[in-house]
């Protein structure tokens, strides 16, 4: 009782509203993708180590036969006594017929201990250790790529609601025009006209649109974000916070960037790995065209009812018998032709990872280029949109007090409303992309930020 009342109190709090970090967090703990990339590097450890214990430690296997066999008898001399090194003195049994069958059992262990190997065992462990390491890289990579998606998501969830409102405060200001319209018209002081009401309708019905499109994005959203986590939508909660601050972005340094992402980026290191697990496994296959040096052993003991214990050290029954050997063996695998045959695909193998890692060091320059001038040109438009949000905002206010004081008419009020959408949408876009940028130039340049601290647990 005590244990478990220590569990509860420092078990973690259970996660609420979730920001950004908490949910990185717990992608990179739940996601099925970084889960089924830890199972497959777990799996290579496992070979790792397997592939360490064939390389020193001996091969054991044991054989246990459970029978029937017939039976066999010496003859009993004068004295009452059995000459156990006399095997032509048979009183009974055949090889010739089943008479009286017994039980027996056999125990046979057998040992074989690789001596010198040509280097065979030892390229097989390299290979399997490059290969434990390739997988460990590929964890990294499918998390950086993780860290990117998450990013999206709630960077697209928190600008999807910021239109959102930005939206509604629109509509509440057609609310005001419409109270304004009606008034003119049931007034007929011919300050508005049929065509300005028309307007105002044709644009509520455009501003409707856009805010269903938004809250489908919303939707699709949140329910992309919640499969990243291993969560069902109803269960996700994301705190109401703003977009971050992307004054301090600066422009990237293209060739450090291209230094980085040649030296930092994971799925290429683990096409390093795997050039040099298929190298050993190359050197591995040319071992086997010499002959392989190792000490066999074997223990047998063997009983069977019915059948005398023979001495004689030149025949043995295999049925009854306690033997302990050991000798030094020579294997050698004599189908050349298969073995020069696999070796040559092998080579084949090892000349396409080479070719596919100065194809994709080629790739990853394009990819860092083209994330180095996304985060130029992002920059460069969130400090243009930042100017025209101020601008728009004003001319808000200021068409919607002219038109109700009857010195602005409706193509007036809703090119400003319209104006004002556009640049407050122009903005958080901007700031989306600014933010979608950099952490893309961070995904292809390899740059892995510190994993956050999950602390906290879901319901």
């Amino acid at each position: 009782v005590a244990t478990a009342l220590f569990a509860l109190t420092v078990a973690a709090p259970t996660c609420g509203p979730l920001d950004l970090q908490t949910a990185l967090a717990l992608a990179l703990a739940r996601s099925d993708e970084v889960g089924i990339k830890r199972s497959e590097a777990a799996a290579a450890e496992a070979d790792k180590a397997v592939a360490l214990a064939v390389w020193f430690l001996p091969e054991f296997y044991a054989n246990v036969p459970v029978g029937v066999v017939p039976g066999a008898a010496l003859k009993t001399q004068a004295d009452g006594t059995k000459d156990r090194n006399n095997i032509s003195a048979i009183e009974s049994g055949s090889n010739r017929g089943l008479t009286d069958l017994g039980a027996f059992v056999r125990v046979e262990v057998n040992a074989l201990q690789p001596l010198w190997t040509w280097g065979r065992l030892k390229a097989a462990r390299d290979a399997a250790e490059a290969g434990a390491q390739a997988r460990g890289y590929l964890v990294d990579d499918t998390a950086n790529a993780i860290r990117t998606r998450v990013l999206q998501l709630v960077m697209g969830i928190r600008l999807t609601t910021r239109l959102l409102a930005i939206g509604a405060d629109v509509q509440g200001a057609l609310k005001e025009a419409d109270v304004r319209v009606q008034k003119s018209l049931k007034a007929n002081d011919g300050e508005i006209s049929p065509e300005d009401r028309y307007r105002i309708e044709i644009f509520r019905s455009q501003l409707t649109q856009r805010i269903a499109d938004g809250e489908r994005a919303l939707r699709v959203a949140r329910v992309g974000l919640a499969a990243t986590l291993a969560m069902e939508p109803n269960q996700l909660q994301l705190r109401d916070d703003p977009l971050p601050d992307t004054s301090k972005i600066q422009a990237p340094d293209l060739e450090a960037a291209v230094g980085d992402a040649t030296r930092m980026r994971p799925d290429l290191k683990a096409l390093d790995s795997g050039i040099l697990a298929k190298e050993a496994d190359v050197r591995a296959s040319r071992a086997e065209l010499f002959p392989q040096v190792g000490l066999l052993g074997q223990f047998a003991y063997s009983r069977a009812a019915g059948r005398d214990t023979i001495n004689n050290p030149y025949v043995g029954d295999y049925f009854n018998a306690l033997t302990i050997g050991a000798a030094l063996g020579i294997r050698q695998n004599l189908s050349f032709w298969n073995v020069i045959a696999r070796t040559n695909k092998k080579e084949a193998e090892l000349d396409t990872l080479r070719k596919q890692r100065a194809g994709a060091v080629r790739g990853i320059r394009v990819e860092v280029e083209t994330a180095a001038a996304d985060l130029t040109a992002a920059i460069t438009k969130r400090e243009a949109s930042a100017k025209a949000v101020a601008a728009g905002r004003s001319w808000f206010r200021s068409a919607t007090l002219n038109f109700g004081v009857g010195v602005a008419d409706a193509r007036d009020l809703i090119d400003a409303y319209r104006g004002y959408a556009e640049a407050q949408y122009g903005d958080a876009q901007a700031t989306f992309d600014l933010l979608a940028a950099e952490a893309r130039l961070e995904q292809v340049t390899g740059r892995m930020p510190p994993t956050p601290e999950l602390n906290c647990q879901m319901p």
